[in-house]
């Protein structure tokens, strides 16, 4: 897939299209690469958990992109069978709803999309166009034709939101909003590459703590946050500084190009997450292909800390994957099972005495016979409450 994403800029208030409106809606915080510090887990976490998903042959996953939880129900998105899987967050298969070769109700071809709220699931089929909608047992209950075909999508009682990926069917536009059964409120693009799919393994946010709908938009280095009613509030810019390579030139140079000039020069081309975590925001971002930022921003947008390099002096694994998901005041990742057994033993021995801001060696113990498999680990790390403080 392309890196390249002109979208920007997305700068009009709903309904406005003034360069002063831009400028009104507009926020920005500003990133030096080269400032990020190497630290110890401890400075910004407090704890680290480890949750097995118990696997079964009735719960393959075979690709997972997309994690969602809300209370203890985590909805996964696995792109490699065209499923649904869902566990409770102590790792135990509940149900999964998977897609089939039927168009009939209940039935769906491709997954895009789907979000996990107070009153169900809801699932969304581009092929099909059409929304699916399930209890939190997975119980099917009814489905509706969704005006917009490819989109990530957000509704609740007062508005339908969708992000275009990119896809223009309906103008050239990035957000659509759904109002009285119809398309209103667009949000133009001037974006100069058409009909190349942008994914998101995060979608909308919901942000309950702000009432805010967050979206990260791909590939660039920008966050767009709605209120609830599907109204645009501003954009969040991250500013880079000269280590942002623009989209104007990530789409004039060749991969190989783009490639060398990022890690010669350590450059930035986007936007890793943009999570809403305890008191404030985690962001997280690649530089150079070789180093996993994170940056700690209050939430009125002050940057508290800015980390690359953690070295976990909490239980001693290694922390090589990238945040994936949240849930409220901790950041999550996930990794295979079996590479996770191997990180272990080469450190440890089975039966080694826990310790008390992690469950890692009572997890291994408990789970050692069934973490050689083809499952996978989540990992959680609780922030720290100072991590944010003013």
């Amino acid at each position: 897939m392309s890196r390249i994403l002109s979208i920007l800029i997305l700068f009009l208030l709903v309904g406005c299209n003034t360069e002063s409106d831009y400028e009104a809606s507009r926020r920005v915080v500003k990133i030096k690469v080269e400032n990020a510090r190497e630290i110890e887990l401890s400075e910004l976490y407090e704890r680290v958990e480890y949750v097995f998903l118990k696997n079964s042959d009735q719960f393959p996953l075979v690709r997972p992109y997309k994690f969602k939880i809300k209370d203890n129900l985590l909805g996964i998105e696995d792109k490699g069978s065209e499923q649904y899987v869902f566990f409770d967050l102590q790792g135990n298969p509940l149900f999964k709803i998977a897609g089939s070769i039927g168009e009939g109700p209940g039935e769906f071809k491709r997954t895009e999309d789907f979000q996990i709220s107070d009153d169900g699931i809801v699932i969304k089929d581009p092929m099909l166009s059409k929304y699916l909608f399930f209890d939190k047992h997975g119980n099917y209950i009814r489905e509706e034709k969704s005006k917009v075909r490819t989109s990530y999508f957000f509704r609740n009682s007062e508005t339908e939101i969708h992000y275009s990926k990119n896809i223009r069917e309906h103008g050239d536009y990035e957000f659509y909003r759904i109002e009285d059964d119809k398309i209103v409120n667009l949000i133009p693009s001037v974006s100069s590459v058409k009909d190349v799919v942008y994914s998101s393994k995060d979608s909308f946010i919901l942000d309950d703590d702000q009432n805010d709908l967050i979206f990260q938009i791909p590939y660039s280095n920008k966050v767009a946050f709605f209120g609830l009613d599907g109204v645009l509030k501003y954009v969040l810019e991250i500013d880079f500084e000269e280590k942002f390579l623009s989209e104007e030139m990530q789409a004039v140079l060749e991969p190989g190009e783009l490639n060398d000039m990022v890690m010669k020069e350590n450059l930035v081309t986007g936007i890793g997450s943009f999570f809403p975590i305890g008191e404030g925001y985690v962001l997280t971002f690649g530089s150079g292909f070789r180093y996993s930022h994170q940056v700690f921003i209050s939430r009125n947008f002050e940057v508290k800390s800015h980390v690359k390099a953690i070295t976990n002096d909490i239980d001693r694994m290694p922390i090589r994957t990238v945040p994936w998901f949240f849930h409220e005041d901790r950041l999550g990742f996930f990794i295979p099972s079996s590479e996770f057994l191997a990180d272990y033993l080469e450190r440890f021995e089975i039966g080694t005495q826990a310790d008390g801001k992690s469950n890692l060696h009572k997890f291994v113990e408990q789970y050692q016979n069934e973490l050689g498999g083809d499952s996978y680990v989540l990992t959680f790390l609780k922030v720290r409450e100072s991590s944010f403080a003013e």
